[in-house]
């Protein structure tokens, strides 16, 4: 797919994968995942906006392969900031919020309105809370299920097994190693979630990540499930800057 010159791609940097997002005015025409850019998928937007979390170094390669590739495209680098989008930041330090969560804070609260509770499960599982003025109240940062069970088979010598292993089925009792892991791992996401959900069950629940979706389900949560959160803030934030 090629775009035009009113597109706009915004590059979501994560900690795992790379996702990219082509806005054709305000309306998401593409979606992809993968570690370089695709010249011809993406064509030739009028802008780019870059929000990341990873190393500065990973930045500065990924920022030359754009810059030789779309040599007369401007490039955005968003942060986050104080305030943006009628969004107040809770932390002390703003610029410390990761800008993932900042991205998907604004625009939980700009599509959904508040009270909201947002939660990314990928790499990590985070939950951030937003009222119903805009104020976002800070958050809560755990490891994905993915991260849980790799840090136990980094940290142990015996804990080793086959993902073909797996044969529990959710909410059984495990009787292997393969399943006591994933299935250890999904309870302790579940009992996390259930337990802010049991304090902050009034507000409006938006999920976005990878896992969200199986979360969600278990618990049978009430929400709804948003996959272009980080995306849509970014936009959100760039239309402003834009404005000014």
């Amino acid at each position: 797919m090629c775009a035009n010159k009113s597109s706009t791609l915004v590059i979501d940097a994560g900690n795992t994968r790379i996702k990219w997002t082509l806005f054709q005015g305000d309306v998401i025409v593409d979606k992809w995942a993968q570690d370089t850019l695709d010249a011809c998928r993406c064509g030739a937007p009028s802008q780019i906006v870059l929000a990341s979390v990873r190393a500065a170094e990973a930045d500065a390669s990924l920022l030359a392969e754009i810059q030789a590739t779309l040599p007369d495209t401007s490039v955005t680098s968003v942060r986050s900031e104080r305030q943006a989008c009628g969004v107040w930041n809770s932390y002390v330090e703003p610029h410390r919020l990761g800008v993932d969560r900042w991205l998907g804070v604004i625009a939980a609260f700009k599509e959904y309105g508040g009270p909201v509770v947002i939660v990314d499960a990928g790499t990590a599982i985070k939950a951030d809370f937003v009222d119903a003025k805009g104020v976002h109240l800070g958050g809560y940062i755990v490891p994905g299920l993915e991260l849980m069970a790799s840090s136990l088979i980094d940290k142990t010598a015996k804990i080793r097994y086959q993902e073909s292993e797996q044969t529990a089925q959710i909410g059984e009792i495990p009787h292997s190693t393969a399943d006591a892991v994933q299935q250890g791992c999904l309870e302790m996401a579940l009992g996390f979630l259930q337990r802010l959900h049991g304090k902050h069950g009034d507000a409006r629940w938006i999920a976005t990540g990878g896992s969200s979706q199986t979360l969600m389900e278990v618990l049978a949560i009430d929400c709804c499930l948003d996959e272009h959160l980080v995306a849509k803030g970014a936009k959100y934030v760039l239309d402003e800057a834009l404005e000014r």
